[in-house]
């Protein structure tokens, strides 16, 4: 039996960009198919992204860049969910009140390149040596330059309109630019692609492609709402991939990347880490066939490392195992992410407490679909865990040191 809504109206937030109002309204229309007479009012609201257009991504870090200003209206209630551009949803800094409600179908996943309207070429390889590439991607400029070493990468910042309008302009001496398929195809403007990036070549982002949609985790009524728009596929990939950059506590400044595919029954990651240039990278894949299988199945011993035994299954661990060993860690560690609570509201329980007391809320890598199997979830954060664990293994973690040394974070004004 389909839900029926508490509430009559919904406020929803969003960026400003044109891009972002299409995926709003895009999912609004979705929702409006299932619940006819529930109206859905859409809160325009700019982010510290989108206001500083100059500074390089990799020196702003991640810590809520394009979702900080929509997560403090929602936690103060002023809207009920956010729509999202998943990549953009931070995986190690999402605030313990909130969850990610729900995960539309994936788009495109792919990176596509667009050759500047004032150029003859219609391929990376076509350009000549020394060519400027415009991306802030860190991940994409990595990947890249394995590929095509004889190019130059330039930063380059703005909503999608913004970037096209830069491309366009000789002056300011853009050949080219990466983009995400997706953004492109959702603008209707698909004619503009002139080449699509396959992941043989670069790995795409953690969640790319896909649209997530964040609500405060103890708004019932708002999670069984949304959950009408999972598309499990695309929800399982999604909760592998956030949980391997979770574990690897990437962000911004950190070049990795993935590649899922789920069958209905089995998932694939493929994950990769590299240094800025692309000189040094680990990379691997791993593999579940049967994720509706219990995790008290004992897993491979290759798979068990000694310094991650708090995240790693053994075959004497279990779910509850699990959870106990999340609840201890969650009570003996302070979270400055958690956002200020409004005065008049009372204090929203720990993520332990809210797995021990409401299964309904339960989550994975921050992901909480209630319409879908938790032991299939359970398994996706597995397996994204562990290719993380796998890659600190073979050496990811001198590369990430690497890098920190190298990136300085510049702050920003709010």
């Amino acid at each position: 039996m389909q839900y029926v809504p508490l509430r009559s109206n919904y406020k929803v937030g969003t960026r400003q960009s044109e891009l972002a109002l299409i995926q709003t309204e895009s999912v609004i229309g979705q929702l409006k198919k299932f619940y006819p007479h529930v109206e859905y009012e859409v809160i325009k609201i700019k982010t510290i992204g989108d206001k500083n257009l100059l500074t390089p991504l990799a020196n702003i870090g991640d810590k809520g860049l394009f979702t900080k200003e929509l997560e403090i209206e929602l936690n103060q209630k002023n809207i009920d969910f956010v729509v999202h551009s998943l990549k953009d949803v931070p995986s190690t800094t999402l605030p313990p009140n909130m969850v990610i409600g729900a995960i539309l179908e994936r788009a495109d996943p792919r990176d596509a390149v667009i050759i500047a309207p004032w150029r003859q070429e219609k391929s990376l390889h076509e350009l000549p040596a020394g060519s400027a590439i415009g991306t802030s991607s860190t991940r994409r400029i990595a990947q890249l330059k394995l590929s095509y070493p004889k190019l130059t990468y330039k930063n380059i910042r703005g909503n999608m309109n913004t970037r096209w309008e830069k491309l366009s302009n000789p002056e300011l001496g853009y050949d080219a630019m990466i983009v995400a398929v997706a953004g492109f195809q959702r603008l209707n403007w698909a004619d503009r692609i002139s080449e699509i990036i396959e992941p043989d070549r670069v790995l795409y982002a953690i969640g790319q492609g896909a649209l997530g949609i964040e609500c405060r985790h103890d708004d019932n009524d708002t999670i069984r709402m949304l959950s009408v728009l999972n598309h499990e596929p695309t929800v399982v990939c999604c909760v592998a991939e956030r949980a391997f950059l979770r574990r690897i506590e990437g962000g911004c400044s950190i070049p990795n990347a993935v590649r899922t595919e789920y069958n209905g029954t089995g998932l694939t990651v493929n994950g990769i880490l590299l240094n800025l240039d692309g000189s040094r990278y680990v990379k691997d894949q791993i593999e579940n066939s049967n994720l509706t299988i219990s995790m008290t199945t004992p897993i491979p011993s290759f798979l068990v490392s000694q310094t991650d035994d708090d995240l790693l299954l053994t075959d004497n661990d279990t779910q509850t195992h699990r959870i106990n060993r999340k609840r201890k860690r969650a009570e003996s560690n302070d979270d400055d992410t958690l956002l200020p609570q409004p005065e008049t509201t009372a204090p929203i329980s720990s993520p332990s407490t809210t797995i021990e007391t409401s299964p309904l809320l339960r989550h994975f890598a921050h992901v909480c679909c209630v319409n879908i199997n938790e032991t299939i979830l359970e398994n996706a954060e597995l397996c994204g865990t562990n290719l993380a664990v796998k890659l600190m293994q073979m050496g990811a973690g001198s590369i990430l040191e690497e890098i920190r040394q190298s990136v300085p974070i510049i702050p920003i004004q709010q």
